[in-house]
């Protein structure tokens, strides 16, 4: 095989700098399993809130849009549909977004295992 040339060592490295370096920093400051949970749970909210947001709507137009008798709607079998509806969504979103930035982390872990050895070859360099 032959040998790769200096130049060509630090161009592929400042490429990997320009592109992926700044992105792939997750990898070099946290373990997966702190990266991952706080994602989770940056998703979480970001649900929750829309959530409220999307039943806010929904209180909105079944009161107000469709004129429901306030006096004898059935708030149980409504609460008990949007906390079953809540717990599903969180579940779901949860999950994906644990697949999701566990295949990120995984993916800018390898990319840093390369950039780390094309710079122990630059600096083997002779």
């Amino acid at each position: 095989m032959p040998k790769t040339s200096y130049i060509a060592l630090m161009a592929k490295a400042a490429a990997y700098e320009e592109e992926y370096l700044k992105r792939d920093s997750i990898a070099r400051r946290y373990y997966k399993q702190d990266y991952v949970g706080v994602q989770q749970l940056k998703a979480r909210v970001w649900a929750t809130i829309f959530y409220i947001i999307y039943w806010a709507y929904k209180v909105v137009d079944i009161f107000y849009i469709q004129q429901a008798n306030l006096l004898h709607y059935n708030y149980t079998g409504l609460i008990i549909r949007v906390l079953a509806e809540y717990a599903v969504v969180l579940i779901a979103v949860s999950v994906i977004a644990g697949l999701v930035h566990s295949v990120r982390y995984d993916r800018a872990k390898k990319r840093l295992d390369v950039y780390y050895d094309l710079l122990d070859q630059i600096d083997n360099f002779v």
